[in-house]
């Protein structure tokens, strides 16, 4: 099967390429990915830590060299490659463990092939049902849970501390393939979030629930 992650890196020019290795850097260690493709990774795969590692080593020669010094470029020539051979590494396990699912793979940072996320069917799955929202039993969570939704290979579990009305304003916290339990964690004590629910199929994202409100301790 044709890999899905795009990892044909050195077609970038240096400023496109300082853009996506930091989208790539910021998303593989943020909590989403962290609970989708959860820790420790295999030996052989470079873990998050590695890669932040290698792209801050790229991103001080990135900066130093753009007055032009020769040193510095081929200094930000070789964190380059160094950083592009992890990106490499890391993408079959990625795909290995998203078995398929884009919405996990569109959480990395990484382009997806156009193909791959092509459907022959417009209609998306329904809003899950008995959704219900809970604080948990550990300080900053919340836990949800629905109903088995058909057709729906994980939930995407969003919050927003801002206008609900606005979509730029919710952001994904929890990737989930049960519908049982999916629980929000590091969140601020005392502020009150919004939270809504959609189920992931062959389509992508499905229609969220109405959103629910609720004061996290």
């Amino acid at each position: 099967m044709q890999p899905t992650l795009i990892i044909a890196f050195e077609r970038l020019n240096e400023n496109a390429f300082h853009a996506k290795a930091e989208l790539i850097d910021t998303s593989l260690s943020s909590a989403a990915v962290t609970a989708a493709f959860p820790p420790p990774w295999p030996t052989k795969v470079p873990s998050p830590a590695q890669i932040h590692t290698a792209f801050l080593a790229y991103d001080t020669v990135y900066l130093a060299s753009k007055g032009g010094d020769r040193l510095k470029i081929s200094a930000r020539t070789a964190a380059r490659k160094t950083l592009t051979t992890l990106f490499k590494k890391a993408a079959p396990y990625l795909e290995l463990i998203a078995d398929g699912d884009l919405t996990l793979l569109g959480l990395t940072g990484y382009d997806l092939r156009h193909d791959a996320t092509h459907s022959r069917h417009d209609t998306p799955l329904a809003g899950p049902e008995g959704f219900t929202i809970a604080r948990g039993k550990k300080s900053g969570t919340l836990v949800g849970k629905c109903r088995k939704l058909a057709g729906a290979g994980s939930y995407v579990l969003q919050i927003c501390t801002g206008d609900p009305t606005v979509e730029a304003n919710w952001t994904d916290a929890v990737i989930s393939k049960l519908c049982t339990r999916i629980e929000a964690t590091g969140l601020t004590p005392g502020k009150t979030y919004y939270v809504r629910l959609c189920g992931v199929g062959t389509n992508g994202r499905g229609v969220w629930t109405n959103p629910i409100s609720l004061m996290v301790v």
